[in-house]
């Protein structure tokens, strides 16, 4: 019976295609879960938040990294909702250049596709950097957490960086077909790790937390700015922490069918149903990433001790604050290693 549900979805989609001109050429290796799993893996909100907690404690403290994500979730949510919109319309994979192109003055589209194309290709190429440099940052941190006497050279970092970037490079290139797999892999151990990394550290810890005056109303400013523009510099960790739902909108999709030839695009028929499942997935990951990243943020508050230690601390804040409630260094390695080896780092 599913199995003919499925096709019954599969010529539906075979036949909107049909309509823009194009045959159906690609198998729909994606699911609706594994392209939650791409899409989560992605964003994976909680690891990314976790682990730039040195751009938030400086900049705002405890009341940045928490109502700065609430900020973040509510602004991002609302893009998202905009993004669905248009991907259920256009559920193509050129996602935002395309959609330009669709609503735009016809004398305009070439210009304003192509700015914004490049203007996402951009984002999505910092996004990609950022995940190697986090990655980097978090073993040279366990380096500086085991050796006291290491001292730490930018280019041991940037080796580092190289070596994960190469990596996605040859899974990206060479495994596409393990994509779906990895995809529902990383879904999963995403969230494992916020599960198990949450109960640890507040076991380990009790009953010594900080009060809910620390975690909900502490404001710190070590950036050297006004207080205003110091709390705006630390919403940049919410803003990563809840980027890239849009993949999505580049994966699951049908043919661009405009009018401009140079703005046609090869066919991806990822998932069945796209101008449906499509916006679900968008939605749901954004709605996800807020709702897990704000209780594991509230959980490592609860457990970080003298904040002051945690900014200041070589290891960086996220191992310091995994140290504090453990007690442990081998304990606080093996929790860090649930986002060291996150998938997000190489699918991305």
């Amino acid at each position: 019976m599913a199995d003919r549900q499925r096709s019954v979805v599969y010529a539906a989609d075979d036949e909107r295609l049909a309509k823009l001109g194009h045959k159906a050429e690609l198998n729909r290796n994606f699911s609706p879960l594994a392209m939650l799993g791409l899409a989560f893996a992605i964003l994976n909100s909680w690891t990314a938040l976790s682990a730039s907690l040195s751009l938030a404690l400086p900049s705002g403290g405890p009341t940045s990294v928490i109502w700065g994500l609430i900020t973040a979730g509510i602004c991002n949510l609302c893009l998202a909702a905009s993004l669905a919109e248009f991907l259920s319309a256009y559920p193509t994979a050129g996602g935002q250049y395309h959609w330009v192109a669709m609503i735009s003055w016809k004398s305009w589209v070439p210009l304003l596709s192509w700015i914004t194309g490049w203007i996402n290709v951009s984002g999505w190429i910092a996004l990609v950097a950022s995940g190697g440099l986090l990655g980097s940052q978090l073993i040279v941190g366990v380096i500086s957490f085991m050796q006291a006497d290491y001292s730490p050279q930018r280019w041991h970092q940037f080796l580092i960086y190289i070596g994960y970037n190469l990596v996605a490079f040859c899974l990206n290139a060479f495994g596409n077909r393990l994509l779906p797999l990895v995809t529902k892999a990383a879904f999963t151990w995403s969230i494992a790790g916020f599960i198990i990394i949450s109960i640890t550290v507040l076991a380990c810890a009790s009953p010594n937390y900080s009060d809910g005056d620390f975690v909900f109303r502490l404001f710190i400013n070590e950036s050297g700015w006004p207080d205003g523009i110091a709390w705006l510099l630390g919403l940049l960790q919410a803003g990563l922490g809840l980027t890239g739902y849009d993949a999505v909108a580049h994966m699951v999709l049908f043919p661009q069918a405009l009018e401009v030839p140079k703005l046609t695009c090869s066919q991806i028929e990822e998932i069945p149903n796209p101008s449906v499942e499509g916006p679900r997935i968008m939605i749901a990951c954004v709605g996800i990433g807020v709702f897990t990243g704000f209780i594991f943020l509230v959980c490592l508050l609860l457990v970080a001790g003298n904040v002051d230690d945690v900014i200041s601390n070589a290891a960086g804040p996220l191992l310091a604050i995994f140290y504090n409630a453990t007690n442990s260094k081998a304990g606080s390695i093996c929790l860090l290693m649930y986002e060291q080896a996150s998938p997000s780092y190489v699918i991305g």
